[in-house]
């Protein structure tokens, strides 16, 4: 099976960082720059999994993450929580929130397609 993840993220540097790495594990990935994009992607095809910046202009991960775990359609989709700005509260919040794992900035590249295929196991 072919994953398909849609990465959202405003960064430019971050984006190519994250895509470069799945691309390079074979997976097919869509990107948006913010949360509305992000929504706007997912009313048109449903993703293996998301992985998204906590801090995005318009609306950030948090808020997105919410309104994406209040659609039915979209309630169990897997979502990955990618911050710069980490401590251990950040972390316990996100997880709190309902992500379904948080990665700090800059990402373990190593560790990446693993932890993804952990979230996509449980």
């Amino acid at each position: 099976m072919t994953w398909r993840i849609l990465v959202v993220e405003d960064e430019f540097d971050s984006i190519q960082v994250v895509s470069r790495i799945l691309q390079h594990h074979g997976v097919a990935v869509e990107v948006a720059h913010n949360g509305h994009e992000a929504l706007a992607a997912l009313d048109h095809s449903l993703p293996t999994l998301v992985i998204m910046d906590l801090a995005l202009p318009e609306m950030d991960g948090w808020e997105t993450l919410k309104k994406i775990r209040d659609n039915p359609r979209l309630a169990h989709l897997p979502v990955v929580a990618i911050t710069a700005y980490h401590s251990v509260n950040v972390a316990e919040d996100a997880l709190h929130a309902g992500f379904d794992a948080y990665l700090p900035k800059p990402l373990d590249t190593g560790a990446l397609m693993q932890q993804l295929a952990g979230v996509l196991k449980s």
